[in-house]
């Protein structure tokens, strides 16, 4: 996924079509070169569906940090506007 770029999700269409979509959005490997130092924790039952989607789908062509972090970046892109004004709206001024 390009940085900055605005994806797309399909509303509607066959299966294959959402497939492809899906495939294109979040299971392409990404130009970060390792998963750095970062520990996160998450759900079991999450991680066993990120596993298998990305071993799948992905057909283990992709790393998960890779998956997780195009998963990142669409919900930033998505929420971006959001995010933005939920924090001004909550952060307060130091001075």
């Amino acid at each position: 996924m390009k940085k900055n770029a605005k994806p797309t999700v399909a509303t509607g269409g066959n299966q294959s079509t959402k497939n492809e979509n899906y495939e294109t959005l979040f299971l392409q490997n990404n130009t970060q070169v390792g998963r750095g130092d970062r520990s996160i924790y998450i759900r079991q039952d999450y991680h066993h569906r990120l596993i298998r989607i990305v071993q799948v789908i992905g057909e283990g062509k992709i790393p998960m940090y890779a998956y997780l972090d195009n998963i990142l970046t669409h919900h930033f892109n998505l929420f971006e506007k959001a995010i933005i004004e939920d924090y001004n709206r909550k952060q307060k001024p130091i001075f």
